[in-house]
């Protein structure tokens, strides 16, 4: 069986780059997902992603580190046949890189682990299950729960702060869009809900303008993937939630001094790339914290 990880999609790069820029909104999607109860200032560490192994690199999506528990969560765009068996590789190696020898015996600690599809189907299952036989003849089900996106309204997005599947919210259109596209009625109801959107999240982050702007930058590069071929509605979007609001949060930001916080997002990222990546020279971590910071 090929377990090579397949080549992130829009989608999947958009949730990575939330992961690595704006990693403490990962908290509240641990907390849904593990049933934790972590407070928003909760103190976490993000782990190194990259892994070699024989068949060449792999780069998980997000590891984190809270009160001395592992969690993992990768993002699919769709469900895959090979995701089950993936995640056990995966999280091996995310228990091997920290293992750490008591009494004389090897420990190893699996992360808490889960995927998160942004579409699925009915069949989709909750949970992805792996039947481990050991030699000894013993055996064990490998379980990893499945986060399914387009299960969770607008209201509980909101309601639990789970603001990481803002950018991803627009997706489950995805099968009406050529209707959308030509239908004035339909069109005007769906950019009202776009709106709507808009506005929650202006009302839910407050007066934090820089992670607004993120976000609706987030969104935009989500929704031209997706209505690349329905072009009023893409317009209809993009002057919504881009144009003059977009411009606006940034004309916020620069009158109202906030260069620091531009900086700080900087500093952030290439502390993190650091801890990631210790093998990386200065100009390498440089060149891909100005990458992320043009990807918003």
């Amino acid at each position: 069986m090929n377990n090579k990880k397949p080549k992130p999609s829009t989608f999947d790069n958009v949730f990575r780059t939330i992961a690595q820029k704006m990693p403490f909104m990962m908290v509240a999607l641990i907390n849904e997902v593990f049933d934790k109860n972590y407070p928003d200032n909760v103190k976490y560490t993000q782990l190194r992603n990259e892994f070699l192994t024989e068949e060449g690199k792999i780069i998980t999506d997000s590891i984190f580190m809270i009160k001395n528990k592992y969690y993992h969560i990768e993002c699919q765009s769709n469900p895959d046949s090979t995701m089950e068996v993936r995640m056990i590789e995966y999280d091996f190696m995310i228990a091997h890189e920290h293992a750490r020898k008591e009494k004389g015996t090897y420990v190893i600690n699996f992360p808490e682990s889960a995927v998160l599809y942004l579409r699925h189907k009915k069949n989709t299952p909750d949970n992805l299950k792996v039947i481990v036989n050991m030699p000894n003849g013993e055996s064990f089900d490998y379980n990893t729960k499945v986060i399914k996106a387009q299960n969770y309204t607008k209201d509980e997005i909101f309601q639990k702060k789970l603001l990481i599947l803002v950018p991803f919210y627009l997706m489950r259109y995805e099968s009406m869009f050529s209707r959308i596209d030509t239908d004035s009625k339909k069109r005007v109801s769906f950019l009202k809900e776009c709106e709507d959107l808009r506005i929650r999240l202006e009302k839910e982050v407050g007066k934090k303008e820089a992670l607004y702007a993120d976000l609706i930058s987030m969104i935009i590069k989500v929704s031209d993937h997706l209505l690349e071929e329905h072009k009023a509605v893409k317009k209809g979007v993009k002057d919504i939630m881009g144009g003059k609001v977009l411009e606006l949060s940034s004309e916020k930001l620069i009158k109202k001094g906030r260069a620091e916080e531009k900086s700080e997002i900087t500093n952030n990222i290439k502390n993190n790339l650091k801890k990631q990546h210790p093998d990386w020279d200065e100009a390498r971590i440089e060149a891909e914290t100005e990458m992320l910071i043009k990807a918003i």
